[in-house]
């Protein structure tokens, strides 16, 4: 069953053999293979339970259903916005269903400091190839690409770059275009249809609006996990829920994770949790085209460009690029001008096309809890992770201008906007990254609580076991060891599944 806040009239205490905290790409792989072999499994999810039927397409209704503090969220020093979602599903429901394996390079240098013996060899290649079939991953092709790819496509050709094609896991896709705002066709086959569902029809139940607000535990072991049921709309607290279970998965992402442990006071004799958060942070370059590109319809991002992304140690080169477009509000807000400047640039915005240059940075932040349910994300682009994105944004703009742009854009305050191919060097190579100069996002926070074989320099096992509790796990990004430089979902899948087998194991 699947309850709400709505279906919860008074306090309770339930028994279970594992409760989940987080119903993602990383805890639903794990309630799945938890409850198909018959363990008694409560799901806790902090966010709201949706059908295709709710997403409504109207962004000030679903980005504050669906992302957290209403998208809101930023580092303490509000220099970056921090997207991430909630709802029974996770982040899955907004998500650009984007799957790339963790790239080969990242793999064998999480090895090389971390050991993880049990995801060597070929445990990893064969959960991809298990998950890439659940997920129906496929990948895209001209046929699917919108006028928006189009543009990076043809400017990848244009200069010789390296690009290509990404894979998807979506089925009866109609292009509407409003995937980050939930897909009312239902041809996402996300976290809550292809996990959840089943989980729920093996037995296990879903607690909706329900966040877990602390571990209890003694000596070794978590004894029970507190939990309050909260207003949809208004926050307010309407019931505490108390589950106690043989064991917990906390998959409450890379900052609800480490937060929750650090509210609970887990044994922590290194002071390792929260303390190595990456967010792969990332901007939007627009150029304006003389031909309409009317970027929010179509497939959002179905081309990539990986010229200037070497995941090798040391590298130089650490910018994935792909296209990003926003609705209207959104685009709105992240303009950089104000009144006739502003609506002026608004005129244009069906002849935009944008690309979002992400850095695979290298210089963590650290997160901590901020109240009884807030996270505080304490974060500063390092100088060389800067350097990193001003290498991505002259990419960017050189890309616009090679597709055929007239004029490019850039998010900076005040904003920027470039003429010629030839002003690129001297106006972007010349910018400064100080706080607050250039409008940053972040849609990929990962580590937090990471993995590696010695408990003095991880939080957790390799089989996602936390090192200082016998019964706590963790199954979600906050495990990565550092930033994968590519999108996370079809990793945290893996490490979910992968999570929840050995766990398995470990109940017996």
């Amino acid at each position: 069953m699947i309850y709400t806040a709505e279906h919860v009239r008074r306090d309770r205490v339930l028994q279970a053999d594992l409760c989940v905290i987080g119903s993602g790409a990383g805890g639903a792989p794990v309630a799945w293979e938890a409850a198909r072999h018959g363990l008694r499994v409560v799901v806790l999810e902090a966010g709201s339970y949706l059908e295709p039927r709710h997403f409504t397409q109207i962004e000030y209704d679903m980005v504050q259903r669906l992302y957290h503090d209403g998208a809101a969220r930023t580092t303490a020093d509000r220099a970056i916005h921090v997207l991430q979602g909630k709802g029974v599903g996770g982040s899955t429901l907004h998500n650009l269903n984007l799957c790339k394996r963790l790239p080969e390079e990242i793999a064998a240098q999480w090895f090389a400091d971390h050991g993880l013996a049990p995801l060597q060899g070929g445990t990893l290649p064969a959960l991809f190839a298990e998950l890439e079939q659940l997920l129906g991953v496929s990948e895209l092709g001209p046929a699917q690409a919108n006028a928006n790819n189009r543009v990076l496509e043809r400017g990848c050709r244009a200069l010789g770059w390296r690009g290509g094609w990404l894979r998807h896991n979506r089925r009866g896709c109609v292009g509407a275009g409003f995937c980050e705002l939930g897909c009312p066709f239902d041809a996402k086959q996300n976290a809550l249809k292809v996990f959840i569902a089943e989980a729920v029809e093996a037995g296990a139940l879903v607690l909706a609006d329900t966040w877990a607000e602390r571990l209890e535990h003694d000596r070794r072991r978590v004894r029970a996990v507190e939990a309050a049921v909260r207003d949809p709309r208004t926050g307010a607290v309407r019931h505490r829920v108390r589950i106690e279970a043989r064991a917990v998965c906390a998959a409450a992402s890379a900052t609800g994770t480490p937060a929750l442990l650090l509210r609970s006071a887990v044994p922590d004799p290194y002071r390792l949790v929260g303390s190595r958060l990456f967010l792969h942070p990332g901007t939007a370059v627009a150029g304006i085209f003389a031909e309409p590109i009317h970027g929010w319809r179509g497939i959002p991002q179905s081309y990539e460009c990986t010229e200037w992304l070497d995941l090798g140690p040391q590298s130089t080169r650490r910018v994935w690029i792909v296209p990003s477009f926003a609705h209207p509000a959104g685009a709105a807000a992240t303009l950089g001008a104000f009144g006739a400047e502003h609506a002026r640039l608004m005129r244009d915005y069906a002849h935009m096309a944008a690309l979002s240059p992400m850095v695979h940075d290298l210089v963590p932040g650290r997160v901590r809890p901020r109240g009884r349910f807030g996270v505080a994300i304490e974060y500063r682009l390092d100088p060389s992770d800067a350097a990193q994105l001003r290498l991505g944004l002259v990419a960017a703009a050189r890309l616009l201008f090679a597709a055929g742009a007239r004029r490019v854009l850039v998010p900076a305050s005040p904003a920027l906007e470039l003429a010629r191919e030839d002003e690129i060097e001297p106006v972007l190579g010349a910018l400064s990254l100080r706080p607050h100069t250039l409008d940053l996002t972040s849609v990929h926070p990962m580590s937090g609580c990471w993995m590696g074989d010695d408990p003095a320099r991880a939080c957790c096992e390799a089989t996602g076991r936390y090192h200082h509790l016998d019964n706590l796990w963790v199954a979600d990004t906050s495990l990565f060891p550092g930033s994968l430089g590519v999108p996370p979902q079809l990793t945290t899948y893996a490490l979910g599944l992968h999570v929840g087998r050995c766990l398995l194991a470990a109940l017996g």
